[in-house]
């Protein structure tokens, strides 16, 4: 039986995917593992790969065609199957094939216009946004802006449009300077944070002495030096953070509708600013990690950031996430929730105090951002004292 070829999710986020680019044809051998089709998602391109030896019997959705996750896009045939072997389409399936491909087609593989008219560029717009657009009664789609990949229109653009038009008596009338057009990352990041705003959140701040931890800091200096890696303040947080997760495993959780998902896996996102946005790149099993390794891959990540070389296995996966702005001077802050994680730490500014006894003593800020729909304040709390007094003797994690 033929082996469907099947768009898979790449992070909770995504809802659908853009077929770029066939990397086989039709009839051409292939083997397991071998890239099949480019797909561009919300936030990166990747390929779908072979799941089995064969050849490519069917392509049914060309490229510039947006699917839903979990679509068949094609068939793989195994020794001595032929095309009769493929499963029909249904009528249903035919109706949106043709219906994707005529008017979902990209711009880029449209026949250019050779009158002397100005050509027309289709606009693109996915099953799921066209869907809600029907039932929403919009049925000129002109005017809604796209925020996807290559300008797609999105279900969020089908609603902001259908929220704006309700309230376009209320847009200012005072002169415009500039316009200024999101670009995709910054949309993406703008659908993410308006997730995250719909969530009860509650942030805590706490003050954590990080004398030993500085102390350690230094003395790591020479220690990594033949690595060629300098210790940042952030490698040491991350630690403390992984150690704690594994000794709160309630905190390494997911909430997914009306059930919170303990994590068997403790995966670390860290915020990085890149030029229009910020994305949370994962560092997977670092609780598994020594402190080195961590800072490693931490400044793999970064160099990727500034190239934005980022794959999907690097932004997927991350079971909670820390973000810094200790740099800027910012001592508290309420850092927003990465859904469908249920816990933030955020890093703020150190400071030093003198203590009644005349010892300067350092400290920083720290601010635990928690779903309240999963996690009471008592618990979020403990979680943060946790982090906190294992910051304080970090030392003993190195022991």
């Amino acid at each position: 039986m033929p082996a469907p070829i099947i768009l898979p999710q790449w992070g909770m986020a995504m809802n659908d995917g853009q077929i770029v680019k066939w990397l086989k044809n039709v009839g051409e051998e292939i083997k397991k593992g071998d890239h099949l089709v480019e797909i561009e998602s919300s936030k990166v391109n990747a390929e779908i790969e072979a799941t089995h030896d064969g050849k490519l019997g069917r392509i049914d959705f060309k490229e510039g065609v947006i699917v839903d996750v979990g679509t068949v896009v094609g068939y793989i045939l195994f020794d001595g199957e032929t095309e009769s072997d493929l499963p029909q389409l249904s009528a249903q399936n035919l109706e949106n094939i043709e219906e994707n491909t005529q008017e979902n087609k990209s711009p880029s593989n449209s026949p250019k216009n050779t009158s002397n008219h100005k050509s027309e560029t289709k606009q693109i717009i996915t099953p799921r946004a066209r869907r809600l657009a029907k039932e929403l009664g919009i049925e000129d789609f002109s005017g809604i802006s796209g925020s996807g990949p290559s300008g797609r229109v999105t279900e969020d653009d089908v609603r902001n449009f259908n929220s704006s038009a309700q309230k376009e008596s209320q847009i200012s009338t005072v002169p415009v300077r500039e316009s200024i057009s999101m670009s995709p990352l910054r949309q993406t990041i703008s659908k993410r944070m308006s997730e995250s705003a719909q969530i009860p959140s509650v942030t805590l701040n706490t003050k954590v002495d990080i004398t030993k931890i500085l102390e350690l800091q230094k003395n790591l200096v020479k220690e990594w030096r033949k690595h060629r890696i300098r210790p940042q303040f952030q490698d040491l947080v991350i630690v403390a953070v992984a150690k704690s997760l594994s000794e709160a495993p309630h905190a390494n959780a997911h909430l997914i509708g009306d059930e919170i998902r303990i994590l068997d896996q403790i995966n670390i996102g860290v915020a990085m600013a890149v030029v229009g946005g910020l994305l949370v790149p994962v560092i997977k099993t670092a609780d598994q990690k020594n402190p080195l390794e961590i800072a490693q891959e931490i400044r793999e990540l970064a160099k990727k950031s500034k190239n934005n070389s980022f794959d999907v296995d690097d932004l997927s996966g991350s079971t909670f996430s820390v973000t810094n702005l200790s740099s800027y001077d910012v001592s508290t802050f309420n850092p927003l929730l990465n859904p469908p994680e249920i816990g933030i730490l955020g890093i703020g500014s150190t400071e030093e105090n003198i203590n009644l006894t005349g010892e300067k003593k350092s400290f920083v800020n720290l601010c635990l951002t928690f779903d309240h729909r999963a996690w009471d304040g008592a618990p979020a709390a403990e979680f943060l004292k946790l982090i906190s007094n294992n910051l304080s003797n970090i030392d003993l994690i190195f022991k």
